[in-house]
């Protein structure tokens, strides 16, 4: 199992990440606390304006062109990494955090408290898995 974009090693839970030869629990513990950290979030934020991170094409325009998603729990429909990729397909931004700056907390199965909280304190638009499948449709 190899991330290929930072996208995908920042939406990475730690069974994804310990699926990697040579990555341990410590490792594994500090990548997860690297992505869930606001600031590191703002620099990874910074960078893709900047044109540090380069765009994918798919990204200009679409239905969900400008708004961001995050996704707490576990999708029956698909895996995180295939949401992530759907989202970013029809224009959409996939975040590993709740922020300021996160238009949709989606919702699956055993779903993370903190980050459901976090949605609710923030006024973030909570949705569950049928209604990303919707917002996918159109």
């Amino acid at each position: 199992n190899t991330f290929r974009r930072l996208d995908s090693l920042g939406t990475a839970d730690l069974e994804d990440l310990l699926a990697v030869e040579g990555i341990g629990d410590i490792v594994a513990e500090s990548i997860l606390l690297w992505f869930d950290e606001d600031e590191n979030q703002k620099l990874l934020a910074k960078f893709r304006k900047h044109g540090v991170w380069p765009e994918d094409v798919k990204r200009v325009g679409g239905s969900l062109a400008g708004k961001s998603f995050v996704i707490t729990g576990t999708l029956t429909s698909m895996g995180r990494d295939e949401a992530a990729d759907k989202i970013r397909a029809f224009g959409g931004v996939f975040q590993s955090s709740v922020g300021n700056d996160t238009d949709y907390l989606v919702t699956g199965e055993n779903v993370g408290a903190s980050k459901l909280v976090k949605a609710r304190k923030l006024g973030t638009k909570i949705i569950n898995e049928k209604q990303l499948l919707d917002l996918l449709k159109h």
